[in-house]
């Protein structure tokens, strides 16, 4: 039995393959391991961690102003009885609760 000159005996491709997949799987580990302790140098900085606690609160702060000002539109100029309206409103419900859950710690 021969095999096409491009292809290799279906055990030798099996193989192959399996060998790539475990190369892909141990470059993704060691990636992750490599961000993981970066963003643990970068964030055991007292300065750093200031900064993203006051953008986390700021975040917090806008996404729970707009979600209150899309539950007001929603329910002032759409109404509430339309469709468009009660979404609007669910929509800005959601931002609302993102944003309170940013600002309170827990």
């Amino acid at each position: 039995m021969t095999w096409p000159a491009a292809a290799g005996p279906p055990v030798l491709d099996g193989l192959a393959e399996m060998g790539r997949t475990l190369l892909y799987l141990a470059g993704l580990v060691l990636l992750i391991g490599v961000l993981s302790h970066a963003l643990a140098w970068v964030f055991t900085r007292k300065r750093t961690v200031r900064w993203v606690w006051q953008t986390w609160n700021l975040l917090g702060a806008v996404l729970l102003l707009i979600g209150l000002a899309a539950i007001g539109y929603g329910w002032l100029v759409l109404g509430l009885q339309t469709g468009a309206g009660s979404a609007v409103a669910g929509l800005g419900l959601l931002l609302a609760s993102a944003g309170l859950w940013m600002i309170v710690p827990v």
